[in-house]
């Protein structure tokens, strides 16, 4: 080999020692999916934990298998791992909530993250950071003027127990003094999939219109601001704690899909679609859909994180040229 050729081997050799990697469950999922972009755009190795299968898409992604109901994990997938962000779980409105639904939702989640904790305190993994994801759901699906921020009581619905076992599936960390941080996640505002995408069609044919009251606020954030935050968490290793995941606007349900209609140039002149209608197209669900709260995101924000849409026009914007 030429000296030239040597010292640029020597060169990328060190480049790729000193590339950090991150673990990430539910990794083929949306926020994944992003996720995983963004890291690998500021020169993080990522690995997945899938339940299937994966054909990597890059070469810096690697994908491991697990399996929460044999509770098996293969544990090569923790070499060189420095961080792991948990995203897995069932999709919360992709069914009905049957009660047997209701089961899958909750187990993807809490099983997942003690099977995913239990490996790494058994095995004294050298693990520097852990996210764990959580949902603003946990303050109870409810409409009132109350601000919410972290300190605020739990709600006393289904989605709020989710939240809570889920949050609470993290608590080995905290005595095993491992750092970690846990995100309260609101509406992701994404043009891959999610309700934006879905809406984008229903608005454009002119067919959009606030739901039930249409008081309910929408504590929103867009997947850019809310994957930067996660990679801002795994570079500031003091920061830990819990944190609401939302652009800090305060709208409602009714000046959301408002300014969605005029993103998109369409008429928002149909009447708002009443909660019965509601309840018999989604059961249970429809609660999602007519309750709001006011979710505060000063916390993050007093730790330096700044940031890059907080308002909807800016996201929707932005968004609107992806589509």
């Amino acid at each position: 080999m030429s000296n030239r050729n040597l010292f640029f081997y020597h060169k990328y050799s060190a480049y790729l020692q000193s590339m950090k990697t991150v673990l990430i469950t539910g990794g083929s999922g949306m926020l994944g999916t992003y996720l995983t972009s963004i890291l690998q755009q500021n020169n993080y190795r990522v690995h997945w934990l899938s339940r299937k299968k994966v054909k990597p898409s890059h070469h810096q992604l690697k994908v491991f298998q697990w399996d929460v109901e044999k509770q098996f994990i293969d544990i090569s997938a923790f070499e060189n791992v420095e961080y792991v962000i948990h995203l897995a779980g069932a999709g919360i409105a992709d069914k009905h909530w049957t009660e047997e639904y209701k089961k899958i939702i909750i187990q993807s989640r809490v099983d997942a993250a003690k099977l995913l904790i239990k490996y790494i305190i058994e095995n004294a993994l050298p693990i520097k950071k852990f996210i764990g994801a959580s949902a603003v759901g946990i303050y109870g699906m409810k409409i009132d003027e109350q601000e919410y921020t972290e300190e605020s009581p739990y709600g006393n619905d289904f989605l709020a127990d989710v939240c809570k076992q889920w949050e609470h599936s993290y608590s080995p960390l905290i005595h095993q003094n491992y750092s970690y941080a846990v995100l309260r996640i609101g509406l992701i505002l994404s043009h891959t999939g999610g309700l934006y995408k879905r809406l984008v069609p229903i608005f454009k044919w002119g067919l959009g219109s606030a739901l039930g009251s249409g008081k309910q606020y929408m504590p929103w954030i867009h997947i850019e601001d809310l994957c930067r935050m996660l990679v801002y968490l795994i570079e500031h290793s003091e920061i830990v704690g819990t944190f609401n995941a939302t652009s800090g606007e305060y709208i409602t349900n009714y000046n959301f899909s408002k300014k969605l209609a005029q993103s998109l140039n369409a008429p928002f002149l149909l009447p708002n679609i009443p909660e019965f209608i509601l309840h018999i197209m989604f059961g249970d669900q429809y609660k999602m859909l007519t309750t709001g709260l006011k979710i505060s995101n000063q916390k993050i924000k007093q730790k330096g994180f700044q940031f890059k849409f907080q308002k909807l026009e800016d996201a929707l914007d932005d968004l609107k040229t992806k589509i």
